[in-house]
């Protein structure tokens, strides 16, 4: 027997104090069940069962409430489940009916007394005992925890309840923008699909705790009744969705990736056909062994995708383990496997908070890695990857800043244009593998004389530019003339002596543009080549007079 409570008392899980009765063909009537009751035709609920799985039957249940106060005791009963259709409560005091009212999901929320997101009711114990009589029936998984407590203690746990999903809606709604945002600028496909998954999961969970009839479509009993299997077919769709793109099938797991549309259609097919049942009972409870199916089959992916070395799947894995462990839990809670409790019933949406904010920081990962790849491959494209030296391509975007700021001070700039000497020869003789040791060599020594400011190129195949910057025509040739000694003293394989012809030219950005600079620099290295090879020929520009111009 349960006592009324007093107002500073906590809401109490009564289970434990109700005596229950199955009726297997819903053939009784309240005074019936009642009578039999009296008659000692019902069981004591002394192992405190909470859920009773999917059953066609109706559940009597007998709460006797004692109440010793001289006086009423106003109370408050809740049945702390969504989901049920019909949840009636007959009220009898001295063995006689004093109320009834009629809370489940066939009675609009608008109509109901205490229009609050759990069924629940307010009645005055008076004093002595009282007895409170539910009958419940369903289509859907028929778990009844219900509570006994005060008008504020019902009040105190509801606003802990708020504080729960504010947290949960509110972590959700911000990974769901977060990632949002990273689609819209990164375009990548892994980037849309969770949100959708994250999404869908939202508005599942918003329905069956009960959240959208009570805010939302509060007078539609078929929204709420027929909503909630559908969303669940969107979760369980978007999860499959978001694990063949998630976990990037089409490289680590082609196979497959290849079956990916026959796995939709297959999704959508047993969905239809189940559907078409028009049974509620049937189409949630294989939706929830689908749910349990997919839990195992994304940790399967997940341990095939670690193994062929998807780096995202180190982080899927766990996410999926705390997903899947809540959502099983919270299942094996509905179908009676495992024994109720809060936490339990609610699991699935602390494993699914969890397994979010982890896929979530993985996507934060993958955008780093590719970011990474992104700024490698730009160096990469301005590098050539035998030397390390900038390529030809990088020429006009790292010339041009200090050409430009050459042109602000009007200080002198020079360009040395190398090519070595019978190259051809060496890979011919020696192998194109020491030739292209020479050439590292060669960057080597360049890189070792020149400063920081002074910008070097390999300027295709055994060419090499150096643009130098503040530089003028002697200190250019002398930094040419000691690279051409050093160079010639380089020993590689026995190959002899490696010598470089350089053609060297100087002037002021306002006497010349750059591609002007470097084409003389060209002519340079070509009379050098005309002058015997393994020397260094000296241009200085000058500026055409206005005779010259007006001839040109």
């Amino acid at each position: 027997m349960a006592d009324a409570p007093s107002p500073d008392s906590q809401i109490t899980l009564v289970n434990n104090r109700l005596f229950l009765l199955d009726d297997v063909k819903s053939s009784l009537n309240p005074q019936q069940a009642f009578t039999a009751f009296k008659h000692n035709e019902f069981t004591q609920n002394s192992q405190n069962k909470v859920s009773f799985g999917f059953t066609q039957n109706t559940i009597w249940a007998v709460l006797p409430v004692e109440n010793s106060a001289d006086v009423p005791l106003p109370s408050v009963i809740k049945i702390d489940n969504a989901w049920l259709d019909n949840i009636d409560l007959y009220f009898f005091a001295a063995d006689e009916l004093i109320n009834r009212v009629s809370i489940g999901d066939n009675v609009p929320l608008t109509e109901r007394l205490r229009k609050e997101r759990m069924p629940s009711v307010a009645h005055e114990f008076p004093n002595g005992t009282s007895h409170v009589l539910f009958r419940f029936n369903s289509q859907d998984p028929m778990t009844i925890p219900i509570y006994l407590g005060s008008e504020m203690a019902m009040a105190s746990t509801f606003a802990k309840n708020a504080y729960f999903y504010g947290a949960l809606y509110g972590g959700l709604l911000i990974l769901l923008i977060y990632n949002l945002a990273l689609y819209f600028y990164l375009r990548e496909l892994r980037y849309l699909l969770y949100p959708i998954y994250l999404l869908a999961f939202t508005a599942f969970n918003f329905t069956y705790t009960g959240h959208g009839f009570w805010l939302v479509w509060s007078g539609s009993v078929t929204m709420q009744q027929w909503l909630m299997p559908g969303l669940m077919f969107c979760y369980l769709f978007s999860a499959v969705m978001f694990t063949l793109g998630f976990l990037n099938t089409r490289t680590f797991l082609p196979v497959l990736h290849g079956y990916r549309h026959r796995i939709y259609v297959s999704l959508i097919v047993i969905a239809g056909l189940i559907f078409l049942s028009g049974n509620r009972s049937f189409i949630i409870m294989i939706q929830l062994v689908m749910l349990t199916i997919l839990s195992v089959w994304m940790l399967m992916i997940g341990c095939l995708a670690y193994k062929n070395k998807d780096p995202l799947a180190k982080f899927f894995i766990p996410a999926v383990i705390m997903g899947a462990g809540g959502a099983t839990i919270s299942s094996f809670a509905t179908w009676g496997i495992i024994p109720y409790s809060h936490w339990a019933f609610r699991g699935i949406e602390v494993g699914m908070l969890l397994e979010m904010s982890l896929l979530s920081i993985s996507l934060g990962f993958n955008f780093k890695l590719t970011q990474e790849a992104r700024i490698s491959a730009e160096s990469n494209a301005l590098h050539d990857p035998l030397t390390n030296l900038y390529n030809r391509r990088a020429f006009s975007q790292l010339v041009h800043p200090s050409w430009e700021l050459g042109k602000r001070n009007n200080n002198p700039m020079s360009i040395m244009l190398m090519d070595l000497d019978w190259f051809k020869r060496i890979n011919d003789q020696f192998g194109h593998a020491v030739g292209d040791k020479v050439l590292e060599g060669v960057a080597k020594e360049i890189k070792s004389r020149i400063r920081d400011s002074d910008i070097p190129l390999r300027w295709g195949g055994e060419e090499f530019l150096i643009f130098l910057p503040n530089t003028n025509s002697v200190q250019a040739k002398q930094l040419a003339e000691d690279l051409r000694a050093k160079i010639e003293n380089i020993k590689i394989d026995n190959i002899g002596n490696v010598t470089m012809s350089i053609g060297v030219v100087s002037a002021t950005p306002d006497q010349i543009d750059l591609e002007q600079l470097v084409n003389l620099a060209d002519e340079a290295l070509y009379s050098a080549k005309e002058q015997g090879r393994n020397t260094v020929i000296v241009m200085t520009y000058s500026k055409p007079t206005a005779n010259e111009r007006s001839c040109l």
